[in-house]
């Protein structure tokens, strides 16, 4: 299950703060090396403008258990790559944002899929240059080539209530009924329609 996920801006410490956007992500599963593309906007709509915005990465907590996986860059301002492998269990996830601070990002439960808060605010202090090419974060951009502040995901990902996600996959049993049906309609269909048939 592919979802691009959107983490939520913490509250201003001493006036900085960002915003992360991850690329979609499969379902985790234990034990097993996964890698995600993420984004550390600041303002939640450009690159750090700084010199050097630190360590970045993804946090997990269970408990007392804690592991941090630190990014790498990627080749677009501002975008980077986090590899990290864990046990099953449910965990809170962060986001590890450099010289600002980490923030809560969702619940990641393995094996399955990470449930993301939903946005707590977004604040747009300044118009930004379009520093990216083909391969951007999810930001909309307005005629002037301007980011703006209705932010998306491509695919929401946010819990309904009293309905789990989904993550099992389809039992191979019901794909083998399904395409021993799909064979007996095709098989009845040609033998009607075929030349010299019945009509």
């Amino acid at each position: 299950m592919c979802a691009l996920l959107l983490i939520g801006a913490p509250a201003a410490n001493a006036g900085g703060w960002a915003v992360t956007y991850v690329d979609p992500v499969p379902s985790i599963q234990p034990s097993t090396t996964h890698t995600v593309g993420y984004w550390v906007l600041q303002h939640g709509t450009r690159p750090y403008a700084g010199d050097d915005l630190g360590r970045t990465g993804l946090r997990f907590r269970s408990g007392a258990d804690e592991r941090v996986f630190i990014g790498v860059p990627l080749g677009q301002p501002a975008h980077y790559a986090v590899t990290f492998a864990l046990p099953a269990g449910v965990y809170e996830v962060f986001g590890v944002q450099g010289v600002f601070p980490d923030h809560a990002l969702g619940t990641l439960t393995v094996p399955g899929t990470l449930l993301v808060k939903p946005v707590e605010s977004q604040m747009i202090q300044e118009e930004a240059a379009w520093p990216w090419e083909e391969i951007a974060p999810p930001l909309r951009r307005s005629a002037g080539a301007e980011p703006t502040a209705g932010v998306e995901p491509a695919v929401g990902v946010e819990p309904i209530a009293g309905v789990e996600p989904v993550t099992e996959p389809v039992p191979v049993w019901v794909v083998g009924l399904v395409v021993v049906a799909a064979a007996g309609v095709f098989l009845a269909l040609r033998k009607r329609f075929r030349p010299g048939g019945r009509r």
